[in-house]
Formats: C-alpha cells, sequence, structure tokens
C-alpha cells in the first residue's frame, strides 16, 4: 500500500488568473509556478465563488457556498469555529494539519488580537497555527499576529506602522506604492515562507500532513522589495481593456507584478525545502488565489466583480498522481478545493461539502468537470458556461437594497458577455435582441444554481439526513 501524500495548499490574494507566463503572460517573470505547471496541471478556467477575501476564504474552509454561511461580504465572518470543514476531518483521519500565514475567516478590526483568534482556527482542526493579518491590517489597524512579533523582535515594528499607514492613504492608481525598504527576507511573505521551511524541516517524515499556506501579495500596498520590481523596470503595459478607461498606470503595474514574482521566488524555497527533505516526491502542491486583480483593466483596479480579472483565478496542481505537462478547459470552482484534498488522501469530507472532487480532471481521466461556475458576492450573482456570461449586479451598476438576497429578480442590472468573441469583456449584450436566446437560458441556469446550491439544514445539523445539493 502506497504511503498517503502530504498536501500543500498555496493560496495568494489579488492574483489574476492570466499573471503567469505558464498562461501566456510574456512579460511575467514567474518561473518557479511555471516549473510547477510544466510538472503538472494548469486549470485553465478556475473561478472564484465569491471574488472577495473573505466570503472565498470561508468558502474554501467550510465547502459551502456563501448563502448557507450568511458569508457573503468582508463583514461577514466565520460564524462558528465548530462548522463541518474538511480540515477537522483530515486531522481526525490521521493527517498532520498546520495553517501559515494568511487564513481571513474573520474580521480585521482595529487593534485585534490575531494571536488570541489561534484557539479558534486549532478548533478547526489545525493542529500547528502562525496567522498572519495581511498587509493593510498589520500597519494601519495596529493587529497583533505572529508577523508583528517578529516585526518588533527584529526591531523593525515602530519604523513599519507609520511607513504602512502613508502606504494605505495612498493606496489608488496614481500613486504607485513604495518597495519594501528593509531587508528583503523581513516582508510579511517571506516570513510566512520561512515559517513553512521551518514546519516542512520538523514534521517527521513517517507522518503525512495538510498544509494550508497563506501568502499575501500581491495584495495591495504593492510593497514588493527593489529586487523583484527590477524584473518589470524596461516592461511595458498591456493595453488596458475598455476603450473609453484610462490609460493603465504603469507605476502601479510594474508594482503589482513585482508582487507577484516575490510570491513566486518564496513558493520556490518552500519546495526547495521539500527536496531537501526527500518529500518533494510525494507531496502534492496545490496554487491559487483567492480572486483576481483589475490591475487597470476597465479603468479599475482591486477586485470584487464578476469581470475575468476579479473572479477568474490562476490554478495549478503538481505532484504523485497528477497528470504531468498537461492543461485542461474544464470548468472549476475554487469551492471544489476541500472534497479534491479528501479525495486524493482517501478521507471522507464532512456530509455538507458542496465542493466537487477535482481528481479526476487533475489526474487526466476526465476533461470534464461542471457546466457552469457560479459566483456570488451579496446581492450580486454570476453565472459563467464556458462561452457566456451572465452578471446580476455590478460595481458599476449596485444591486438595489430591496433585492432579495437569493433571488433573480426584474429590475437587478444585468450583463453579459461572449467570452469567445469578447474575451476582455467590452461588449455587453444583454439588451441586444440578437442574443436573447442565450440571455434566457443562463437567467435559468443562475436560477437553478441558486436553488440547487441552498442546502436545507444548518451547519449544526451536520451528520443528519440533509437535502443533497450535489448532481447525480
Amino acid at each position: 500500500m502506497k504511503p498517503r501524500p502530504n498536501v500543500i495548499f498555496i493560496i495568494s490574494d489579488h492574483h489574476r488568473w492570466d499573471y503567469l507566463k505558464t498562461a501566456g503572460a510574456a512579460f511575467m517573470h514567474t518561473p518557479n509556478l511555471d516549473r510547477l505547471a510544466s510538472r503538472g496541471i494548469l486549470l485553465e478556467r478556475m473561478y472564484s465563488t465569491s471574488p472577495v477575501c473573505m466570503p472565498q476564504r470561508i468558502t474554501l474552509t467550510t465547502g459551502r457556498y456563501g448563502m448557507n454561511t450568511g458569508c457573503y461580504g468582508n463583514g461577514h465572518a466565520l460564524p462558528d469555529p465548530k462548522c463541518p470543514n474538511f480540515v477537522r476531518n483530515l486531522r481526525n483521519g490521521g493527517v498532520t494539519t498546520a495553517l501559515i500565514g494568511k487564513f481571513h475567516n474573520h474580521q480585521h478590526y482595529q487593534n485585534a488580537d490575531f494571536i488570541a483568534h489561534e484557539s479558534e482556527i486549532h478548533e478547526l482542526g489545525y493542529e500547528h497555527v502562525c496567522e498572519t493579518s495581511g498587509k493593510v491590517n498589520v500597519g494601519h489597524h495596529q493587529i497583533r499576529c505572529r508577523f508583528t512579533e517578529f516585526l518588533q523582535a527584529e526591531g523593525i515594528y515602530e519604523d513599519y506602522r507609520p511607513w504602512a499607514k502613508e502606504e494605505l492613504e495612498g493606496y489608488h492608481p496614481n500613486m504607485p506604492s513604495a518597495p519594501w525598504k528593509w531587508d528583503p527576507e523581513t516582508t510579511q511573505d517571506a516570513f510566512i515562507a520561512k515559517r513553512a521551511v521551518e514546519f516542512i524541516e520538523r514534521v517527521p517524515d513517517s507522518q503525512p500532513f495538510y498544509l494550508h499556506l497563506g501568502f499575501v501579495g500581491p495584495h495591495p500596498p504593492f510593497d514588493a522589495p527593489e529586487r523583484y520590481r527590477e524584473c518589470y523596470r524596461d516592461t511595458t503595459p498591456p493595453p488596458e481593456a475598455g476603450g473609453d478607461s484610462a490609460p493603465r498606470n504603469p507605476g502601479w503595474w510594474r508594482a503589482y507584478c513585482a508582487c507577484i514574482t516575490e510570491v513566486d521566488a518564496l513558493i520556490g524555497k518552500v519546495v526547495n525545502a521539500l527536496k531537501s527533505r526527500g518529500r518533494n516526491e510525494n507531496t502534492i502542491i496545490f496554487y491559487t488565489s483567492d480572486h483576481g486583480d483589475y490591475a487597470g483593466d476597465l479603468g479599475q483596479w482591486s477586485k470584487g466583480d464578476f469581470h475575468e480579472p476579479s473572479v477568474h483565478v490562476p490554478f495549478i496542481a503538481s505532484g504523485p498522481g497528477i497528470a504531468v505537462n498537461r492543461r485542461t478547459a474544464a470548468l472549476a470552482e475554487l469551492i471544489d478545493v476541500g472534497a479534491t484534498v479528501c479525495d486524493l488522501l482517501g478521507i471522507p469530507s464532512h456530509r455538507l461539502d458542496q465542493g466537487l472532487s477535482l481528481k479526476p480532471v487533475i489526474t487526466g481521466d476526465s476533461n470534464h468537470h461542471r457546466d457552469d461556475c457560479y459566483s456570488e458576492m451579496e446581492k450580486r450573482k454570476m453565472i459563467f458556461d464556458g462561452r457566456y456570461k451572465l452578471m446580476f449586479g455590478s460595481n458599476k451598476s449596485p444591486v438595489p437594497d430591496d433585492w432579495p438576497p437569493d433571488l433573480v429578480a426584474a429590475g437587478a442590472p444585468v450583463f453579459l458577455y461572449d467570452l469567445i468573441e469578447d474575451p476582455r469583456e467590452e461588449r455587453n449584450l444583454s439588451t441586444d435582441p440578437r442574443y436573447r436566446g442565450e440571455l434566457d437560458e443562463l437567467k435559468e441556469r443562475l436560477l437553478r444554481r441558486i436553488i440547487e446550491n441552498q442546502q436545507a439544514l444548518p451547519s449544526s445539523l451536520e451528520g443528519k439526513r440533509f437535502l443533497s445539493t450535489r448532481k447525480v
């Protein structure tokens, strides 16, 4: 019997799907991620189930859509650390579990104590915890976490706080973020990578492990050290999508790309640690992001909408049993991660998990996974069938306050895009009579997904019979 593999699930923050060299962005410097993709499989159509941080991350934890957890936006924290989740099942199945870096399942209040939160993360099933808060909150909100303790020990923290606050006050596309001005080995992502390497070095060889590794980049402020910015010093940004949008700010754009390259370099250090321990041949590595970033397309930065730069994320799988040097156009959602990890490790997930295992796709046994992708954020909804994307609600046209959260109602702003003919989503076809059939079909699909996704019972009733939402 083969030993159970290890799994490292790497998730960054704000990495849009196409900003990898292996995804076709010739201007990107991502050698380590490109190498992982060449040794594994690139899922070209992975979608965030909610294109903002907390609801997507809570969906990853619980395997449940926001409509069932109550977590629709960044103001909605994980309601109960006792909720069913796949990590607790892994731990109970004999797998060592660890969480290092950004988790963001609870709110980042001013002066919050993330070290005190670690007891809740232990309750979710993680045995080893080293949580950090993210770039914005560590400096500006003065949140206490393992990274702030590190900065204090390094004698940096009192100098860092006002610098970070100044950077955040310039948080708009017309003011490029400044590079990290201290030792490049003291950035938050460098700290996270070091702790991951330490975990890999000390976990017993005989013990299978699951590591959730959360990098904070490339989330703004775009403060990657100068060494990573040099990669883009002479690079011209690609033309921005949206013919009437403001030109892409080149300084911010280069700084954003530099943050991706920093994360890539640090992933290389984690992979090297696995090789040093002789565990790389039995470790499956996943890489993805919670959502993307407009990076100047359509005249926008950041995320929070269903356009491709915001909702479409990279996804790489590499390791034993995974298809090699392959890419697939199978439709997939980030909610599928927990079910996939459990399937690969031979441990059942909890009964309320709404994800569908990607194992047949990433092992190369199938090129089909889902018929469509669903995403939600507060009252906004999206459905994508592989060609046409329907969006109800947008940052450009907010959904009315009286619109029911789980119903497709008349009066909501509608956007329809043909991603084959218009991959940059510059032409809204929703009012074009020639596309009335496609519009009606997607409306029906969206309503059907909303109904199917709703669970009949709350999480506290795990283990009892409930109405399954899985397709059969």
